[in-house]
């Protein structure tokens, strides 16, 4: 009998290859199916209902907020600890991203380091080799891609946070208090267009990353990596600069994504802001990675018989 070890950020690493499964189990989750329905239908209705200019300037902010909290405080900060900053600064950017009704923070990484050890393997959460759409939403509304008490064993550094925790419980209020607030500011005719469009936007952002970013006959793969990670110029634009997926799977614990001239990085441009501002530091580079030995050890240690 084989027993899972916990990981740390510092531990996420690569699993022998598994058989990919052709027809995973589904079973609806028919809430997180019925909550996907309602906020694209909302999102697809304000395209066509009147608009107001304040409403875009509006609009493209959330998306900016939502996104530098997700790829900032969420992945690079929470899930790698690519830097360090504040304590404070860690839960205003966590705040920022929670409102997209990602899940906790909990999850999130969870989900995300079980990806990085089962890269496009039966195991990986999202893996467009079970199908691209499985890849990309389906594995959201699968009841079975993940399991609710992931977070124990894969975020053992975060998981007493009291924070952390009281979101795995109250995920959707910020949620709640971002519509109410554009509501005050701006009337509920508004919530439509500045919330709910660039929130699904985002998601689809962020999910053509698992998806479209894995898929091997896009973009290009400098690093042998092992899986079918990619990097992917539309998404790294989209996603601020999380479609170089192919450096971040080399360089996990990196801070910066976008290796390249041609290679913008929104997010580590934010990084690198907060680092002259005196509100980050330990900022690791490419060059900070579980190499191949380094890994291997890893591997073995994570069973026992």
């Amino acid at each position: 009998m084989q027993r899972q070890a916990q990981l740390g950020p510092e531990e996420t690493v690569r699993r022998p290859r598994l058989k990919p499964v052709a027809s995973p189990a589904m079973q609806w989750n028919y809430a997180v199916l019925a909550y996907m329905v309602a906020v694209h239908a909302t999102a697809l209705w304000s395209l066509w209902a009147p608009v107001r200019p304040v409403w875009i300037a509006v609009a493209i902010g959330m998306y900016f907020v939502f996104g530098i909290g997700t790829t900032v405080g969420l992945l690079r900060l929470v899930c790698h600890r690519a830097f360090a900053c504040p304590r404070w600064l860690e839960y205003v950017l966590i705040s920022m991203a929670m409102p997209t009704g990602q899940g906790s923070p909990l999850l999130w990484a969870a989900t995300h380091r079980l990806h990085h050890a089962y890269s496009d393997t039966d195991r990986d959460p999202h893996s467009p080799a079970r199908s691209f759409w499985y890849g990309h939403i389906g594995w959201f509304v699968n009841a079975l891609s993940t399991r609710p008490d992931d977070w124990q064993t894969w975020c053992r550094d975060i998981g007493q946070d009291p924070y952390y925790l009281w979101l795995l419980r109250f995920r959707m209020v910020p949620q709640v208090v971002v519509v109410t607030c554009v509501a005050l500011l701006l009337g509920w005719r508004a919530v439509p267009f500045c919330f709910y469009l660039p929130a699904v936007l985002w998601m689809h952002a962020t999910y053509a990353v698992n998806s479209l970013c894995h898929l091997p006959n896009l973009g290009q793969a400098p690093h042998a990596t092992g899986e079918h990670s990619r990097n992917f110029l539309p998404i790294g634009l989209l996603a601020l600069g999380e479609g170089w997926h192919n450096h971040h799977h080399a360089f996990p614990r990196s801070a910066r994504h976008g290796l390249g001239p041609r290679q913008p990085d929104v997010a580590f441009a934010v990084i690198k802001t907060l680092q002259f501002a005196g509100l980050a530091w330990n900022v690791r580079g490419p060059g900070h990675h579980v190499d191949v030995v380094r890994r291997q050890r890893l591997v073995d240690k994570t069973t026992t018989p």
